[in-house]
Parts: C-alpha cells; sequence; structure tokens
C-alpha cells in the first residue's frame, strides 16, 4: 500500500506534467470579466478594466439645449460627470431611469461620463475560448462602430462595447445627435 506522501508527490508531479502539456500547446486559458447589461433590447458587456466605478445616479441636474441622449450631470468624487443614456445615443430609444439603473463612470481625457444603462444583471467572467460569432443580422446601425466582438454566451449572441472608444468620441464630439 502506498502512503498519503507518495499519493500527494505522484499528484504533484501529474499536475506539473499537466501544466507543461498546456505550456507547450498553449491551452492555457485567459479570462476578462464585464459588466452585463441590457441596452434596449440587446444584451451587453462592457469590460470591468475600462470602467472606474459603477454608480446609482441619485441627484442628476439636468442640462438645457443639450441633445436628448444626455440625462444631465452628476457630482461624483468631486467631479462634475456627464451622464449619457446608452440607449438614447445608440438605439434612439428613450426610457425613463429606473431606481436600479447603473452608470458606469470613465474618465476621458478631460472629462468625466457616466454610460447609464436601465438594466445592471450582474458582473461575467469570459474565458478565451468562447465562442465569437458573427453580428446578428438585423444589427445595421451606426454604433456597430463601439462593438469590439460578438460572443455566444448562454445560448445569446452578446455584444462587447468598447467603452473607452464611445467614450473618446463622446468626449471629442465624434457623435452626433
Amino acid at each position: 500500500m502506498t502512503s498519503p506522501y507518495e499519493l500527494l508527490a505522484g499528484l504533484a508531479l501529474l499536475r506539473e506534467k499537466k501544466r507543461r502539456f498546456r505550456q507547450r500547446d498553449e491551452l492555457e486559458l485567459q479570462e476578462w470579466s464585464g459588466f452585463r447589461v441590457q441596452i434596449g433590447g440587446l444584451v451587453c458587456l462592457i469590460p470591468c478594466e475600462q470602467v472606474d466605478e459603477v454608480i446609482t445616479p441619485t441627484a442628476v441636474a439636468g442640462v438645457r439645449g443639450v441633445v436628448p441622449w444626455v440625462r444631465g450631470v452628476a457630482y461624483f468624487r468631486a467631479q462634475l460627470v456627464t451622464l449619457v443614456d446608452l440607449a438614447g445615443l445608440l438605439l434612439g430609444e428613450f426610457k425613463t431611469p429606473t431606481a436600479s439603473s447603473r452608470a458606469f463612470v470613465m474618465k476621458g481625457k478631460q472629462e468625466w461620463f457616466g454610460l447609464q444603462v436601465n438594466v445592471f444583471e450582474g458582473v461575467h467572467h469570459i474565458w478565451s475560448d468562447t465562442p465569437e460569432v458573427a453580428a446578428p443580422e438585423n444589427s445595421s446601425s451606426l454604433w456597430l462602430c463601439y462593438v469590439r466582438q460578438w460572443l455566444a454566451l448562454e445560448g445569446e449572441t452578446v455584444a462587447v462595447l468598447d467603452a473607452g472608444k464611445l467614450v473618446a468620441a463622446l468626449e471629442s464630439r465624434e457623435v452626433l445627435a
């Protein structure tokens, strides 16, 4: 009969052999996390590394004479944050924010922006072997330039937004009404 120490040593050798095999074949999986949100009827992921903070905007000051997808400004950590309604901006769908709506705060080069969504479903972890899929056929909108990739998650087609690119376009005024 083998001792427990011999069994542990054998398991350690097997684990090391498996690690070397994965490195040799480059099968090591990479992981990243994203905030799963709904923008209109679309399910999207916003990569966590692009977001500075997730807030629930409470005191929002309206601003006159701006495009309809700018909800207003909010005060956050001694900064004014411009709140942008993503459904209004990307899809032209305007809904009143609910108590569960969230804003994903990001800093541009000079300004802060809060990308506001009505439905925040939580954080999802994505592995590098998650299958990529083609964009849905009915997605013929100008906002597609802000989609990094499309993934198949849990039977759904999910858009991965490049929120940094969107914020840069908002700050440089490339996004028009």
